[in-house]
Parts: structure tokens; C-alpha cells; sequence
């Protein structure tokens, strides 16, 4: 039951998992929660299960084997096979990158989120370990400096917390080397570390990164594309009239969200158009859809606030007054529309960097992509604003609008007096060139000048430029190699057998494109079609390529789980509990033996009763 229910998420416990089974059951109309774990026994001895009733009925109280301690141990058996799967996997492929970040559930516990990412059998995969309590880590390693004996029953005591007990750096990069060298990984053959860019992970001083890097020689730092595009694209709020706008944009949505007969009004009104989206600060995609259903839904709001004005109550009329005021003002529809551009061009990338069969070198050519277009974009302002300017008076006549700029006075302040000729203009210079130089200066500094030249040089493997490269970026090519992974004697780079195969890699992939047909476009790709006999080295700087993580989406993605897991109903949950059934629930493909299980669970320690299997 206990894998079934895991992936499921399931909850296995009630209010009272403890006592005579059939004491409950007995009074008939018991108002007691026995939870899923008994209800599902109950249910199966109603159905005929004669064993499973004779077994509760004649067994010790001791050997029944349904508490919640013989829970948890079921689910830690679940847990085991499903980590030794994976490390199997690891071991097998060898070279690894590591994924992690931190966050705080329900019950505000920091949970920290490894992740594994290795080539398996021509597929990526990024597949989660676990979550770790770092602040329980840091206080035990605490303990462990100052020679406190703690008792693991006693709790922890006021004398005990002298120091205090914040995340660094260094604390976050022990955590991860401490349970990789538990879990038996050779540090050598990390060869990379994905982390979002706060400034905890990427110090040059007490950085995480930096920490494990010290471990790991070969762990390149790469940071998450995709975090890195979204602020980016949140430098947008510099501009005064689009930081205002997507603040109105804010507490329309929320004034909306917070009471559910507004809410009917809004719905009502949309009559099956999309609804609205919460402006998430965290889940990119959400970002950019977000903005694009309200731009559509405009018309929609206008009409729903202006129902909601006339009514009786005032808090709610007020207040849709007020909105009303400021989002039919020609400043917000320009900008709200001139924003809604830009992310036309950043969403689907940002869907793009979210996926596992990428490396690093797409990752690059998607964020030139955007640079690119965006350069187009500022070169062709005229034409480009326009088209929008054009959308949005329509829209404003529509909605009767009236079509003006700002109020200015003689001797501004705060903002630039434009000196423009028609309302046009004043907007095209005041809101959508600033906003489209302050994300492409911005994409250009954490993108282009930050870029690992060695690890570029490196790419050059894939057959898409090796096809072309001249001789002396073949010598770029084994620098970057020999200089960027040291292993050690049996895997070591050797340089005059890398230019020998480079040359031999280079002839296969020109014959195949003079023949007519496409070369392969990525690391995963050239893998499938490089021989691990003929090509060994390329063989195995193509797998270390398609090794290095782009994204922390993975880990993003086990905290949507943790919150599915760890609920207000189920806030006190332990941490090795809350382990398990995550693996559980997020590893849906690995197969779980039952009887594996029962080895295992009888196994582990002496048994009040023997299991035969």
C-alpha cells in the first residue's frame, strides 16, 4: 500500500493510528479520522480478506505491523530502492552535475533540494534525491565542533542555541558535499553545480558553489538561464511607467482574487475568455502568461469594475472607482501592451530553458536569440511602436479613452521633458526605448560578458561547428579540455590523442555533410552518433557537456511537490517521511519490487514474527 499511496500523495495517517483496530470500527458511528492506512485494511477486510482479519485479530498488539513507526520504515525501504536505482544509473554514466536550492515550507523549516542530473542510456535525466533541513545540519555540525553529547530524544534546549543559526554559503555547499560523499559519489566526476545567481550561491568569498567547488575540482559553475532571464526582464521596472503599471496591474488582480462575489462578476463577464493569472514572482512562464491575458482581458475588467462601482457596498464600489480611474488612462494601456511585446519574444524561450534535453551551448544560441531580437526590435522602434501605438488608440476609442500624455510642468524634476512632436513620439521615447535598452543592457551583463570562454571553446565539438572550425580552434579545444577537468591517471586528457580524434571527428561529420545530410545539433545528439571505441575522449567530453545543467527548473519543480506533501494537515511531518514520499510521488517510472520491499522491512532488525516469503 505504501507505494501506491506515496505516488498518489495519499496521506497514509489520521488523528489516531494507534490502539485495537477493530476498537473503532466496533462502535459503528466513531467520529474518529483512523486514516487512509487503516480505512484501506478495513475496506479489504470487508471484502473477504480472511488473513489480513485473522492476522489483526489474534496477532500481539506488538506485531501487527500498522503503527505509524512501521509506516515510516516501509516508506524508508521505498525511499532506499528508489535512490539506489538512481545512483546505480550515476555510477554507470559516471560523470554528474548537481542542481540545488532552498526554500521554506508550511511549517518554516528550510528545505534544501538536490537534484542529479546524468546522461543515462542516450536520455538526460534530472532526478531528485531528497530535501534537507539545513538549519537542523547546521546546529548538529554545531554540536559536533563544540563536543555536545545530545541525547536524540531530548529535544533541542535554549542553552543549546548560543549561536546563531543563519545560512551561508558555506553551510549550504557542506550540506551537498556531506550527502554526496553518504551517498557514495565520487566528487571527481561532478563536473557541474546549477544554482539560481543570489548572491548566497554565488559569492567568490563564502559562495555555496564556491564551497563545493573546493571538493570538486571539476564542478563548473553554471547558473540558471532562466532565473537570470527573468530578472532580466523584471529590469523593466525601472522604467517609472511600467513598474506603475504592472503595480495597478497587482492590486487588480487581487482585488479581484480576495473576494469571491467580485470574483462571479469578473467570470461572469469573461463568459469562457482565459482567466486571469496571478502575477508570480518565481514560476517565469506564469510571468509572461500573465501579462498576456490581462493585455486580452482589458476590455473584460473595465466593463466587470465598472458593475462593480455602482454598487451598494462601498469598500468594493470605492475601490473599483479608483482602479477604474487608473487603468482607463492612456499611460497604463500603452505600457501594459509595449510589455506584453517584449515577453512575446522571452516566453517561449523561457519554456525552451525549462526543458531537460537542452546543454549549455542551446541555452546560449536561445538567449542570442533574444538579444537579437530585441536588438531588431530597438533598430526598427518607429515601426515597431507604431503597430502598437495603432493597437492600443483602437482599443482606447473602443473603450472611450481619451488619447493624451501625462500632465508636464515647465521645470520637471523628476522625470525628462521629452521634446517630442506628437503623442506618439512622447511615448515611444519615454517608455519603449527605455525599457527595451534597460533589458538588453541587462541580458548583455549577465549573459555575454559573464560567459565561460573555455566552456564555449569547448562546445566546438558539436558536429554543427566542428564542421567548420579552423586548426587553431582545434588547440582551443584541448586547453579548454585539459585545463577544465582534471581526473584522475586512467581518465585523464590526453592532448595528442584529443587532436588525433578531433581531426578524425572533423573528416566523419564534413563527409556527412557533403552527402546531404544534417549533422547533429547538440550534445545529446552527437553522443548517439560518436563510438566510444573510435572516439573515447570526444566520447566523453560530449557526455560531460550534456552533463552541465541550465536550468534549476528541477528543483523548482520538487518544491511544487513538497507542497503538495507537506500541507497545513500535515505540517509536522519528519523529514525522513517527507523524503521518502517525495521520491515516491515524483518517481512515478521506477519500478517498485512489493516483495524487494518485504526483504528489505524484514531485514532491517529482528521481527516479533517471522516473514516467510
Amino acid at each position: 500500500m505504501s507505494p501506491s499511496t506515496g505516488r498518489q500523495n495519499i496521506p497514509l495517517r489520521g488523528h489516531r493510528d494507534h490502539g485495537d483496530f477493530f476498537e473503532n470500527y466496533n462502535e459503528g458511528n466513531s467520529i474518529v479520522n483512523n486514516g487512509n492506512f487503516r480505512e484501506l485494511l478495513n475496506y479489504r477486510i470487508k471484502a473477504g480478506d480472511l488473513v489480513l482479519e485473522n492476522h489483526l485479530k489474534t496477532t500481539h498488539s506488538k506485531a501487527t505491523y500498522i503503527s505509524p513507526v512501521i509506516q515510516n520504515e516501509l516508506i524508508d525501504c521505498c525511499k532506499s530502492i528508489i535512490i539506489e536505482n538512481i545512483l546505480e544509473e550515476v555510477k554507470i554514466s559516471k560523470y554528474y552535475s548537481i542542481i540545488f536550492d532552498e526554500t521554506t515550507d508550511i511549517s518554516h523549516t528550510s528545505q534544501m533540494s538536490l537534484v542529479l542530473r546524468y546522461v543515462s542510456k542516450g536520455v538526460v535525466k534530472e532526478n531528485f534525491i531528497s530535501f534537507i533541513d539545513c538549519h537542523a545540519y547546521a546546529y548538529n555540525k554545531k554540536c559536533t565542533l563544540i563536543g555536545d553529547d545530545e541525547d536524540e530524544n531530548d529535544s533541542i534546549k535554549e542553552k543549546d542555541i548560543n549561536f546563531e543559526p543563519k545560512l551561508n554559503g558555506d553551510i549550504l555547499g557542506e550540506t551537498v558535499i556531506s550527502l554526496l560523499k553518504n551517498y557514495g559519489l565520487d566528487l571527481q566526476y561532478c563536473v557541474g553545480v546549477g544554482t539560481d545567481g543570489c548572491s548566497v550561491m554565488v559569492s567568490e568569498v563564502r559562495g555555496a558553489v564556491k564551497k563545493i567547488q573546493s571538493y570538486a575540482n571539476n564542478a563548473i559553475h553554471s547558473p540558471c538561464s532562466n532565473h537570470g532571464l527573468n530578472l532580466s526582464i523584471s529590469k523593466s521596472s525601472t522604467v517609472q511607467s511600467i513598474r506603475n503599471s504592472v503595480g495597478l496591474m497587482k492590486e487588480i488582480l487581487q482585488f479581484f482574487n480576495c473576494s469571491s462575489k467580485r470574483n462571479f462578476v469578473l467570470k461572469t463577464i469573461l463568459n469562457g475568455q482565459p482567466r486571469l493569472i496571478s502575477l508570480c514572482e518565481t514560476r517565469w512562464t506564469e510571468r509572461h502568461d500573465s501579462v498576456m491575458v490581462f493585455k486580452t482581458s482589458i476590455p473584460y475588467i473595465i466593463k466587470s469594475l465598472t458593475k462593480i462601482s455602482e454598487w451598494q457596498e462601498s469598500d468594493s464600489s470605492s475601490k473599483a472607482r479608483t482602479l477604474l480611474i487608473a487603468l482607463c488612462s492612456c499611460d497604463f494601456i500603452i505600457s501594459i501592451h509595449t510589455l506584453a511585446n517584449i515577453l512575446c519574444v522571452t516566453a517561449p524561450v523561457s519554456r525552451i530553458l525549462q526543458g531537460l534535453n537542452n546543454d549549455i551551448l542551446n541555452a546560449k544560441n536561445c538567449i542570442d536569440d533574444i538579444i537579437f531580437s530585441l536588438e531588431n526590435k530597438r533598430t526598427n522602434c518607429l515601426q515597431i511602436f507604431g503597430n502598437i501605438y495603432q493597437e492600443c488608440v483602437l482599443l482606447m476609442n473602443e473603450m472611450d479613452i481619451e488619447v493624451k500624455t501625462p500632465r508636464l510642468s515647465k521645470y520637471q524634476t523628476k522625470r525628462s521633458n521629452h521634446p517630442v512632436n506628437n503623442i506618439e513620439e512622447y511615448y515611444r521615447v519615454s517608455i519603449f526605448i527605455p525599457l527595451l535598452d534597460n533589458i538588453l543592457e541587462d541580458l548583455r551583463s549577465r549573459f555575454i560578458r559573464k560567459q565561460n570562454k573555455m566552456l564555449l571553446d569547448l562546445c566546438l565539438l558539436i558536429p554543427r561547428y566542428i564542421t567548420v572550425i579552423s586548426n587553431e580552434d582545434f588547440k582551443k579545444i584541448t586547453e579548454a579540455a585539459t585545463e577544465l577537468f582534471l581526473f584522475n591517471k586512467e581518465d585523464s586528457i590526453d592532448q595528442m590523442q584529443l587532436q588525433t580524434e578531433l581531426e578524425i571527428w572533423k573528416t566523419k561529420w564534413q563527409r556527412i555533410k557533403s552527402d546531404g545530410h544534417d549533422v547533429c545539433q547538440d550534445a545529446l545528439s552527437s553522443i548517439e552518433n560518436c563510438n566510444n571505441i573510435i572516439y573515447p575522449t570526444v566520447h566523453k567530453l560530449l557526455s560531460i557537456i550534456a552533463c552541465l545543467p541550465i536550468s534549476v527548473a528541477s528543483a523548482e519543480r520538487s518544491f511544487s511537490t513538497l507542497r503538495r506533501l507537506k500541507t497545513w494537515l500535515r505540517s509536522k511531518m519528519g523529514q525522513e517521511r517527507l523524503t521518502g514520499l517525495a521520491l515516491l510521488n515524483i518517481h512515478h517510472t521506477i519500478t517498485i519490487s512489493i516483495d524487494d520491499v518485504i526483504n528489505r522491512f524484514a531485514n532491517k532488525k529482528n521481527r516479533n514474527i517471522d516473514f516467510v516469503l
